[in-house]
């Protein structure tokens, strides 16, 4: 009797242990991450980024997850080093996420796709643009339009509404996969009878005032500035003090409403190119514009939007069935997700289909242009 007892109560034990496994695996949290620039040089837009992904997944947490497991976003600074972005996405592979988010530029991307394709991770890179990484069949998912597009819409406009003869591009030298990519795309829009200047340049480059006499030495009518926002503000501000009159254009890594604070009213009129709709009053966007605000304390602008929405396209590949090995396969045979600004379009490169459009600053806010 004592033996069956025994034996009775072991079994329980096991059956007890089974299930505690088996339910505490169960639980295991869901793991994404996310390697972007959070300090160093150019931070700005990684920070976004991730403001925009923590939100999705504390949101997609409050709803109970996803097939009943939290989501976790485990996030990783890279400084804007190839090196350091390199290793944080190893490690992220080792600790067993189902895909990466990241990074935020053109050249970093570049250097991680050789990695990124071994590993065979998916990743979605929300920003990095420039021509040389669409139309390729590897494991990087981009969800804005190439430089192609963005330098096509940009110089159709300034070609058919300003008609330049003279245009300077300055272009910075630390971002060139993108820098360098956007000016070729740009230039190649125009006949002969428009001259281009190329001035290259360096963050940290201490004396604007001379980079800008330098820039009105060439006599242009139009500057073509390709850097980042704070740079792009300061070469703005110093080029109309110098020359009012000047017309002012700018690829979309300075397109944020932080342009504007910082360059204030010398920076009127300054066009550039967008895909995210500011004004947008769908309900979805309305509600996370809403909750973002109160959770970051400021507007959301294109990279938190591109951050939220490639959160939401790993969930609902999640929930279609997607594994970590075949989140790739899944999301390019299902093409079509839910993003905040309408549907997201996805081609069989991974490359969003979307259309860009010219937006400039006017009375302090930035304004879809009407074609």
């Amino acid at each position: 009797m004592k033996k069956k007892i025994l034996y009775i109560s072991v079994g329980l034990i096991l059956v007890f242990i089974i299930l505690w496994f088996t339910l505490s695996q169960n639980k295991q949290p869901i793991k994404i991450g996310l390697s972007v620039t959070l300090t160093g040089v150019y931070p700005d837009l990684g920070r976004e980024i991730r403001d925009g992904a923590l939100l999705a997944v504390e949101l997609i947490n409050e709803e109970g997850g996803i097939k009943e497991k939290p989501l976790k976003l485990i996030i990783k600074d890279n400084k804007y080093n190839i090196e350091q972005a390199k290793k944080n996405y190893s490690e992220l592979v080792n600790e067993g996420v189902i895909a990466v988010i990241g990074p935020a530029t053109s050249t970093t991307a570049k250097a991680l796709l050789p990695l990124i394709n071994e590993k065979k991770i998916l990743t979605i890179a929300p920003t990095p643009t420039s021509t040389e990484l669409a139309g390729l069949d590897d494991y990087m998912i981009r969800l804005r339009p190439t430089n192609k597009d963005d330098a096509e819409v940009l110089a159709k406009y300034v070609k058919e509404k300003i008609n330049p003869k003279k245009i300077v591009i300055v272009y910075d030298t630390l971002n060139p996969i993108y820098t360098i990519d956007f000016a070729q795309n740009f230039m190649q829009n125009f006949g002969k009878d428009v001259k281009f200047f190329l001035i290259p340049f360096k963050e940290g480059w201490t004396d604007i005032k001379e980079l800008s006499k330098k820039i009105l030495s060439y006599s242009p009518d139009t500057v073509l500035l390709i850097t980042e926002v704070y740079n792009t503000a300061l070469i703005a501000q110093n080029l109309r003090i110098l020359n009012p009159d000047i017309i002012l254009l700018s690829s979309p890594w300075a397109k944020f409403q932080r342009l504007i604070d910082n360059g204030g009213k010398r920076i009127e009129g300054l066009l550039s190119i967008e895909t995210f709709d500011e004004e947008y009053k769908g309900e979805l966007y309305q509600k996370f514009k809403k909750r973002f605000i109160e959770r970051f304390g400021y507007e959301p602008e294109m990279g938190a939007v591109v951050g939220f929405e490639s959160v939401m396209i790993i969930k609902q590949a999640v929930e279609s069935g997607a594994t970590r090995e075949k989140m790739k396969e899944l999301i390019i045979k299902t093409g079509r997700f839910q993003g905040l600004q309408g549907e997201i379009v996805i081609d069989k490169f991974g490359d969003r289909v979307i259309k860009p459009f010219v937006v400039k600053v006017e009375k302090g806010k930035w304004v879809r242009v009407q074609e």
